[in-house]
């Protein structure tokens, strides 16, 4: 579990998935400035994630297909930021593991 949320971090995410590949929760969410930039792509690597919130930041870019390769990932909330494109149709690759999901603005 890393959990950095309700913070003041800033600038871009960190890369995660060469240093701790076996995370299963990673809350980087609420930060009072926020994280700005696209969401690195090594995050869609973390086969053995199961809780994603990035939600309360100021991310941009798209979300990738890569996140169908996410099939332990139970919650994702990437909510309030500022994410552009369509959602993928990847995403429906996790149905039957995903219990909750939040790209609200």
């Amino acid at each position: 579990q890393f959990d950095m949320s309700s913070n003041a971090l800033s600038g871009s995410l960190p890369d995660f998935a060469g240093s701790i590949s076996s995370l299963q929760e990673l809350d980087m969410s609420n930060q009072s400035i926020g994280f700005t930039g696209s969401i690195p792509q090594d995050i869609w690597r973390l086969q053995s994630l199961k809780i994603l919130s990035l939600a309360g930041n100021k991310l941009s870019g798209i979300i990738p297909p890569a996140i169908g390769n996410m099939v332990t990932l139970n919650e994702l909330d990437l909510s309030s930021n500022v994410l552009i494109s369509s959602i993928p149709s990847e995403l429906g690759v996790l149905v039957g593991t995903l219990k909750r999901l939040g790209l609200a603005n």
